[in-house]
């Protein structure tokens, strides 16, 4: 009897250390698992969109790597989207509220997004107004600016500047060290420039206008003394008379003296295949040219002016901004500010041939080293913002306008005043939402 009541004591102890281990074992389970479950709140995932750029992606890739490393628990969701679907993209998600917490824009897009609700300030503890002012070249942030905030920071950061074949120039009896000042000079030597066969055919351009835009954009802004675009009378102001001084300037260039030709080498990079003298494009085009004709020689120009005014030329940027609707907008801030940062500037700058942004960088000799990167650097002192207020749709506007004048031969003055009452009625449209 007394064994078996001994075996009882025994089998209760068993038991007690049993339930304890097992209740030890389940505490620690549960600990863990709700370690765990805080680690996953605790990750922040800041979802970041743009569209594909060759040379950008990587960079992009690479920053994201760099910020994760200094922010543990932050995880960057980046997705390059090709550009012919972004805006489509974008566009759908802001509406169902889906979009990614960082985005990129055009500056163009800026006040339209702002005024439709789509973008969140950015806070004083990331940036103050003044601060900005004082780090960043003013034209870069304007378009940001609403009643005093700002709702982005600046990233591809372009100009326009004249490039010039040295070879062809100099055969057309010109000096590349002495590029042309203003729209006379230009179009004198332009027509030199431009080499038609017996039958009249077109050997060589003047001035290679695949990229129009470049063309009409900048003989606009640098003609008119005010703004392109009114927001405040909501109307564009290129059909003024100093407007239509400026479109009369292409129509003289394209039809009346015919430096280039819709139907010469359609479509392709006629200065970069050494069959044009001339060209206006952005600063950026000098790595492809390094790609496509390494051997090419050329002298980088600031834009020739309209006869009685300054040497000018125009300025466009994108801007990374965060969704209004970010569920962590705090810390979408501080990627955005990374972006813009001195750190990554410099990367872009040499690895995808974007220009600074930043005042303290074009001090910076060391990344104008030649005479043609010092006229980049002086296009950015003196470049004036594009004011439209969209991208595509108003360059489909212009481009109609263009097309209308040198395809179709219509009056300048009535292709121009058409497309000026359709970009019109499209501003009231935006403003009006």
């Amino acid at each position: 009897m007394v064994k078996f009541r001994k075996f009882l004591v025994v089998i209760a102890v068993l038991s007690l250390l049993s339930s304890m281990v097992v209740g030890c074992s389940s505490k620690t389970s549960s600990t863990a698992e709700k370690t765990a479950e805080k680690a996953t709140k605790e990750e922040v995932v800041i979802r970041h969109w743009q569209h594909h750029h060759e040379a950008r992606t990587p960079v992009v890739k690479e920053l994201a790597q760099e910020f994760e490393k200094t922010h543990p628990g932050v995880k960057i969701e980046f997705e390059a989207i090709p550009y012919d679907s972004y805006f489509d993209k974008l566009t759908t998600a802001l509406s169902s509220k889906t979009a990614a917490d960082v985005f990129q824009i055009s500056a163009l897009q800026a006040q339209e997004m702002i005024k439709g609700g789509y973008l969140q300030p950015m806070p004083e503890t990331i940036m103050s107004p003044s601060q900005l002012r004082s780090e960043f070249l003013e034209w870069t942030i304007s378009q940001a600016e609403k009643d005093g905030k700002y709702y982005g920071l600046p990233t591809d950061v372009q100009t326009i500047v004249l490039f010039i074949n040295d070879e062809l120039y100099k055969k057309a009896g010109f000096d590349p060290q002495n590029p042309p000042k203003d729209w006379n000079e230009f179009l004198i030597q332009a027509k030199k420039g431009t080499i038609v066969d017996a039958q009249g055919k077109m050997q060589q351009a003047g001035l290679d206008t695949r990229y129009k835009w470049a063309v009409y954009t900048l003989f606009i802004y640098q003609m008119l003394d005010g703004n392109v675009v009114d927001l405040v009378n909501k109307k564009v102001n290129y059909d003024s008379p100093q407007g239509l001084e400026a479109w009369n300037f292409i129509k003289k260039l394209m039809v009346d003296e015919k430096v280039d030709s819709p139907e010469f080498m359609t479509g392709q990079f006629k200065f970069e295949l050494g069959k044009a003298m001339f060209y206006l494009n952005h600063p950026v085009t000098v790595g492809r040219i390094k790609k496509m004709a390494p051997d090419l020689k050329y002298t980088i120009a600031l834009p020739p002016a309209p006869p009685g005014h300054k040497q000018t030329t125009i300025g466009h940027n994108w801007l990374y901004v965060v969704n209004k609707d970010s569920k962590n907008s705090e810390m979408a801030w501080e990627w955005v500010k990374f972006l813009a940062s001195k750190e990554a500037q410099l990367k872009f700058i040499k690895e995808a041939g974007d220009l600074p942004s930043m005042k303290a960088l074009l001090s910076d000799d060391s990344l104008f080293p030649d005479e043609n990167a010092k006229v980049i650097r002086k296009s950015l002192e003196i470049a004036y913002p594009t004011q439209e207020l969209g991208e595509k749709d108003v360059n489909q506007i212009r481009d109609e306008i263009w097309t209308k004048i040198i395809l179709q031969k219509a009056s300048v003055e009535d292709a121009v005043k058409e497309g000026a009452a359709v970009e019109n009625a499209l501003i009231q449209k935006k403003l009006s939402k």
